[in-house]
């Protein structure tokens, strides 16, 4: 199991690998809604390590182009 800080530095560079780098980019889409989240900001759901395996699994779809 891991902690807060563990999955959201897993989460950051999972994002910022899926914009190519593109810091600002990531740091936006962490911190705004995502409609494949059900609406909700990639940062609040670091506090499992449920949660953040769907964000995870998220960015692995949007990465493989698939829409959901």
């Amino acid at each position: 199991m891991k902690n807060d800080t563990e999955r959201l530095a897993a989460i950051t560079k999972a994002a910022q690998a899926f914009f190519v780098n593109d810091n600002k980019a990531a740091k936006r889409w962490l911190n705004y809604p995502v409609r494949g989240l059900d609406n909700k900001r990639p940062i609040d759901m670091i506090n499992t390590d449920e949660n953040a395996s769907i964000v995870l699994n998220l960015i692995g779809c949007l990465d493989h182009g698939m829409f959901v």
